[in-house]
């Protein structure tokens, strides 16, 4: 059932905003609610949901419990505040002489907020982002305690392998990855090909991921051969070519391998870039292998071209020749295996990945300002970006069958909330605690009205940044950011 409803862009966005942004609101909420029982202070309602009321759900002691129609949520609402800004005396007063209240608050000698002491209302205010990165915590420690990916070793990509060979002969095809030797993992395509030839006549087995296979093969062969393995030829692999380019005009193609250069042979990416360059203007011949043929093609290496294409208008890899084994290679990707965490592991980790995280988020302004990401990359989003990359992290987490991706993600946006919400900007906890800070400066607060339109005013800006928001979200999915 899951797998069907997570196969619709806009159901799967939904599932993740309740399991993602609803409860981390929530878990805010509940860190006002317990930090004003802790001060002493009366909570008139607590609600879930943002207004409009549906229903009053009951009543304990001087709080009402409320669900709202509006699903982003949660709230708290305490004595001597509205939903933005503190109120006034008078408005204090008229609050705390409700009949249904009245007498539950003189009996406990409950207070308003503004009757807190200024370290009491900072820990209100921050109490909320506490329990996010509480919240955080917990989700990392557990994360770690099902188990964390770790890298193991390398892999070896195989782009062509010669049908004449031994190899071909065992059955190994171009587009395997090989995964192990002899059940072992290896550290780099070099060290793969060090233990193969140090197994020079004895039967190895590799363990093989074949696209069209569920599960990875075995293909058993002996290598006959010299014991050190040679210094592999440097090749390039194209990754993708740009239409009406000089290459996409000689016709190369993505996965083409280019052998040499005007017949020669090249030692590095960087040469093949060099001798391009050298070249440009000027007719250059390139042996091309596409699959098991070999070709020579013409091009001319543009002088001037747009920025990001290079000479030629290719994307490159570099790859790599075995002559001896019939191999052409590249590096593959680092191999994974989940390993549990000790309790004590678990903990530790869980506070250096909130530690990374604001880390990562303070660095951001000067990262956009040295150019090492770019705005777009770094925008702010809004609840649909945030329920958007949810869903991506759901649906991976279900086809990989593990609930760490999305146990991750929903700690993030708890870490990522709780620290927006300690910003000093107006309307925000961050905002409200200068004022308390300016007060213990002054020795005396500011009063409540000139507070109150500060945080309106704010309140008011950040309703209208949340809409641009939404909307750039909306006509520009974060989804297109994602690799």
């Amino acid at each position: 059932m899951l797998d069907f409803l997570l196969g619709s862009d806009f159901l799967s966005a939904i599932i993740a905003f309740v399991l993602v942004l609803i409860p981390a609101i929530l878990i805010h909420e509940i860190g006002h609610f317990a930090a004003a029982k802790a001060i002493g202070v009366a909570v008139l309602e607590f609600g879930i949901g943002i207004p409009p009321r549906m229903i009053r759900l009951f009543k304990r002691g001087e709080t009402e419990y409320t669900l709202n129609w509006l699903p982003l949520g949660g709230f708290v609402l305490p004595l001597g505040e509205d939903f933005v800004r503190p109120v006034d005396a008078e408005t204090v007063e008229r609050d705390r002489s409700r009949v249904e209240v009245a007498d539950e608050i003189a009996r406990r000698k409950l207070k308003a907020l503004p009757e807190a002491s200024p370290r009491q209302r900072i820990f209100f205010m921050a109490a909320g982002a506490i329990m996010n990165f509480l919240m955080a915590f917990v989700l990392f420690a557990l994360v770690a305690l099902i188990g964390i990916p770790q890298v193991v070793g390398s892999s070896v990509e195989i782009v062509h392998v010669n049908p004449d060979s031994p190899l071909a002969a065992a059955g190994l095809q171009s587009g395997d990855f090989v995964l192990r030797l002899n059940d072992g993992y290896f550290e780099s395509s070099q060290d793969f090909f060090n233990k193969l030839y140090a197994q020079n006549g004895q039967s190895v087995m590799l363990l093989v991921h074949r696209e069209s296979e569920d599960e990875p093969i075995e293909i058993t062969f002996t290598p006959q051969m010299a014991t050190v393995a040679p210094v592999a030829n440097s090749y390039v692999r194209i990754a993708g070519v740009v239409e009406d380019s000089p290459a996409g005009k000689a016709g190369l193609l993505p996965g083409d391998v280019i052998m040499a250069i005007n017949g020669e042979p090249f030692a590095s990416t960087d040469e093949l870039k060099a001798r391009t360059t050298a070249n440009a203007g000027q007719s250059m011949t390139l042996t091309i292998q596409r699959g098991d043929e070999m070709l020579e093609m013409t091009l001319v290496p543009r002088e001037t071209f747009p920025e990001g294409q290079g000479a030629m208008g290719i994307a490159i890899w570099p790859a790599f020749g075995d002559t001896g084994l019939g191999l052409v290679y590249q590096e593959g990707v680092g191999q994974e295996v989940v390993v549990n965490q000790s309790l004590g592991e678990s903990l530790r980790y869980g506070v250096e990945r909130i530690g990374f995280i604001v880390n990562a988020i303070a660095r951001i302004p000067s990262q956009i300002i040295n150019q090492e990401i770019s705005a777009e990359e770094a925008r702010p989003i809004g609840i649909v970006a945030i329920s958007q990359v949810g869903a991506s992290a759901l649906r991976q987490s279900v086809e990989q069958d593990t609930p760490i991706l999305i146990l991750n993600y929903i700690a993030m946006i708890n870490v990522a909330l709780g620290l927006t919400n300690l910003l000093p900007l107006p309307a925000l906890d961050g905002g409200r605690i200068v004022f308390v800070l300016l007060e213990i400066v002054r020795g005396r607060p500011i009063a409540p009205e000139r507070e109150g339109l500060v945080h309106l005013i704010g309140f008011a800006l950040l309703l209208s940044l949340f809409f641009v928001i939404t909307v750039n979200d909306l006509v520009n999915p974060i989804t297109n950011l994602l690799p």
